[in-house]
């Protein structure tokens, strides 16, 4: 999966939540579940296709799965947004030249050459 395809998938709000509830700790579809307000079977299609992506991986503890972050893949997926666009520069976005074709904010309070 290419990384566009893989952050459509983190950003989908729901499934947003399940990760950001993952990065603190392991949890099974019931917990997810009940920190959520949302039903199971809607839990487990959305840890479904996060697993499809690879960005979850589960584990059975006793009788249920427990879902972590997996966050080599997570890694993997920012490295290669920050490349495309060029994000471990960020001296790219405040170089003193504005190439706006209309007045702007920057450009106002750049000096004139």
């Amino acid at each position: 999966m290419d990384y566009i395809q893989a952050l459509h998938v983190i950003t989908d709000p729901t499934r947003y939540q399940i990760l950001h509830l993952l990065m603190e700790r392991h949890y099974c579809v019931r917990a997810v579940s009940k920190k959520l307000g949302i039903s199971e079977p809607a839990v487990s299609q959305q840890m479904n296709i996060l697993k499809k992506t690879g960005i979850i991986t589960g584990s059975k503890i006793g009788y249920h799965m427990h879902y972590v972050v997996n966050l080599d893949v997570a890694a993997q997926i920012f490295r290669q947004f920050s490349e495309e666009f060029h994000l471990s520069a960020p001296e790219n976005f405040m170089t003193t030249e504005c190439i706006c074709e209309y007045e702007c904010e920057r450009k106002k309070e750049l000096p004139e050459r």
